[in-house]
């Protein structure tokens, strides 16, 4: 069937129909049976912390180390106990009410209800203890005396030493890790890794050709222990001895230097690996595959390329799904989302940006709600010097912690931040395999379609998340374009092809050259046969569909600034300048071309240029097909700020303000300075509204003008609705299209081709 056949029948049974209604097609580091001795470990490592800390299992005490020991009820906000007496290097609150160990040169059980101590453990070395593991459920705790042994001691009553195990110093110390339930012990040494079941006598090897393994890490439940072999980490059945699989970067990109285990996930199926000092690796501890790389960057002043930067202080939160930490160059404590990669807003945001405050204490709470800080530095009295509980949430202090005061200080929460997306695939959720281009939305049928750099244009259904049908192009599409009716869509090449295809059945017409280069822009008008194309060159042709000619050429000269010595003036330009992007006016006779430079309006029954259209706004963009509405900005009471508001031409005047910013807004604060701006979408009903600014995503009830939902989306760009309104696509620059539900407010799921890993 011919396109001019197509278009005649596509009208006339829309005259044969208008009457009948239209049918719409559809979250740490060694986390144990006993969360305590993983807050001991993590002081061992020292990633951080000069202050020594931890958490009883529910949160509600905290042990704080500085001059003198304190315990605090968070609870209750009250000081309950204070020991000065002792001094430690690692802290864990055991499973007898009251009780608390404390390792150092000797190693103390403690009753700080009771005021006494329980039992005592002289020094054996010159270099202090460490506690490897303790467990509640069994009451062990598991030591290590520097580089001369290793023994196990049953708490209780009695303190009883059950093992003493003797190290083998050689060359170099050998690493060692006991599992969280204290019944196995890995001591490597050279090539070899030897296995101790504690609970009986077998000691296995576990011999490791080509390379010799280090920092050695149990998961929680036992299951796994993880080595590193330089880029490499082995994940270890310990009971079989055996090597269950391997997790590694596979491109020299992604590889900053060795893998180093730091934690697994509540569960034991994610593992967190340091990849050189620069980023965070994320592993599937069950397959050893690669979810994603999270980068340490800031972009210096100047400067468009990223460059590395270090954490000064840093904490890997309970499930392996967050870390906190001050970067050397962003002056302020960041959050990341390890699943993404995503750098998450400020913990302290102006409290401390840019003073590049000293930091001694950063630690995860267990249920990951809150954040226990202590820093020197900063804007805020309050918690400058002191320690402090951050409310992760909100992103504010609420406690200040002061030894010399019985109750905590009780800050005032600030206001909830926008809510952030966090519910990401294990998996990548790509699109494309390459840069994505374009995407679109039929106005017709819940369809979506997206181009990308691989040359390849996808059909999905966005709604059930599936990719319908896969087109081979042989130029990647820059642009694309549905009429008004969704029977046709137009895909504009890199080369300046313009190609069609009817939508029901996927047929393709004869495509059109457009001479134009890379098509930027396209725009059916109505009635499905002509179609205004901007490409590379200065004149914009309305191309007749039917008949393959040029029915007008536009030429685009806006008003630009001059500026000579006695100031400046917006003067009309000489020659006509390349258009950007096109914008319609659905129901009017309107047609907006944009350049870098300027705006022209274009009344298309005469194709002259207009001043303003009579009930529109001096600067608008159409919403789409079948929107009677335009966006626009209007001043608000801030005189630094503007209104993302909705404007209805018949009454000529603002039907709905909605978000108001600054330009700060609608920059990204991580990664590359990138100025994203806002952008806005209406439904076809008129119902809900979707406004961008910056990383910011917001959904309004038009009817209430109330803001139901703000999440945060990595790096977004374009905002489109499903033609029947239950499903809001957010497409991002990092090839990436989130599906969002109005029925849950909330993500329902990203669009992924599984066939695209990378």
């Amino acid at each position: 069937m011919c396109l001019a056949r197509a278009i005649n029948r596509v009208n006339e049974t829309k005259t044969m129909n208008r009457w009948k209604p239209s049918w719409k097609s559809v979250k740490t580091l060694l986390l144990a049976v006993s969360f305590l001795a993983t807050a001991s470990i993590q002081d061992v490592a020292g990633s951080l912390a000069k202050t020594r800390t931890a958490f009883s299992e529910d949160g509600r005490l905290l042990v704080v180390q500085t001059d003198e020991l304190v315990i605090w009820d968070l609870e209750a906000k009250a000081l309950v106990a204070k020991i000065p007496s002792l001094h430690c290097q690692q802290i864990a609150l055991l499973k007898q009410d009251g009780w608390l160990l404390c390792v150092e040169h000797s190693v103390t059980i403690y009753d700080w209800k009771n005021r006494a101590s329980v039992a005592t453990i002289p020094p054996e070395s010159q270099q202090p203890y460490s506690l490897l593991a303790y467990s509640s459920e069994t009451d062990r705790m598991i030591l290590r005396h520097g580089n001369e042994a290793v023994s196990v001691w049953q708490l209780g009553k009695k303190l009883v030493p059950l093992k003493h195990i003797a190290l083998e110093v050689k060359r170099d110390a050998p690493s060692v890790a006991a599992s969280p339930d204290t019944k196995l012990l890995a001591i490597a040494q050279g090539h070899t890794i030897h296995l101790y079941h504690l609970t009986s006598t077998t000691i296995r090897d576990l011999v490791i050709e080509g390379g010799k393994p280090r920092d050695l890490l149990f998961a929680p439940d036992s299951s796994r222990l993880a080595a590193s072999v330089g880029k490499t980490i082995l994940l270890i059945d310990p009971v079989e001895a055996s090597i269950a699989t391997r997790a590694t970067l596979a491109s020299a990109e992604e590889a900053q230097g060795p893998l180093t285990p730091e934690a697994f996930s509540r569960d034991g199926h994610r593992l967190v690996a340091a990849n050189g000092e620069g980023s965070y690796a994320l592993f599937n501890a069950d397959t050893g595959d690669l979810v994603t790389v999270t980068e340490f960057t800031y972009a210096a002043p100047g400067r468009e390329m990223r460059s590395p930067t270090q954490l000064r202080a840093v904490d890997i939160a309970a499930d392996a799904d967050l870390v906190v930490g001050q970067s050397e160059h962003l002056h302020t404590l960041q959050i990341w989302d390890l699943h993404t990669g995503t750098m998450l807003p400020d913990l302290c945001g102006e409290d401390c940006r840019n003073m590049g405050p000293h930091v001694s204490l950063l630690k995860w709470s267990p249920t990951g709600s809150k954040i226990v800080v202590r820093m020197q530095g900063g804007l805020n009295s309050d918690v400058d010097g002191k320690i402090s509980v951050w409310d992760v949430p909100s992103r504010s202090p609420e406690l200040v912690l002061d030894p010399g005061q019985p109750q905590a200080k009780v800050l005032a929460k600030r206001s909830t931040p926008p809510t952030f997306i966090t519910t990401t695939p294990a998996v990548p959720a790509f699109v494309h395999a390459l840069a994505l281009r374009a995407v679109a939305t039929s106005p017709s049928a819940n369809l979506l379609v997206s181009s990308g750099d691989d040359g390849l244009l996808k059909i999905w259904d966005p709604g059930q998340g599936t990719l319908l049908r896969q087109l081979v192009l042989s130029d990647p599409a820059n642009a694309l374009a549905f009429s008004a009716d969704g029977a046709i869509l137009a895909v504009g090449t890199m080369e300046g092809d313009v190609r069609l295809w009817e939508t029901n059945t996927w047929r393709e017409f004869s495509p059109y050259s457009s001479r134009q280069g890379r098509i930027k822009a396209l725009q059916f008008l109505p009635g499905n046969r002509l179609l205004v194309v901007a490409g590379e060159r200065p004149k914009v042709p309305v191309v007749d569909l039917v008949i393959r000619t040029v029915a007008k050429e536009l030429v685009h000269t806006s008003l630009s600034p001059v500026c000579d010595g006695n100031g400046c003036a917006r003067k009309r330009a000489m020659q006509g300048e390349v258009v950007d992007s096109l914008s319609f006016l659905d129901g009017n006779s309107f047609l907006v071309t944009i350049s870098k430079t300027g705006r022209v309006v274009w009344d298309m029954t005469t194709w002259r240029e207009v001043e303003k259209p009579v009930g529109v706004p001096a600067v608008w963009s159409g919403l789409g097909w079948k929107q009677s509405l335009v966006w626009t900005t209007t001043r608000s009471s801030d005189p630094n700020a503007s209104t993302l508001a909705l404007w209805d031409i018949k009454r000529n005047g603002v039907v709905a303000s909605l978000d108001t910013f600054t330009n700060r807004d609608t920059e990204i604060d991580h990664g590359p300075p990138v100025m994203l701006g806002t952008s806005m979408a209406v439904d076809p009903s008129h119902r809900w509204a979707a406004t961008r600014v910056g990383e910011h995503v917001s959904v309004w009830d038009l009817s209430a003008q109330t803001k139901r939902k703000t999440f945060h989306v990595k790096t977004p760009y374009d905002l489109q609705w499903t033609s029947d309104g239950k499903y809001l696509i957010v497409a991002t620059l990092d090839r990436k299209i989130l599906v969002w539900s109005v029925e849950t407010m909330e993500p329902a799921h990203y669009l992924r081709d599984p066939s695209v890993t990378r």
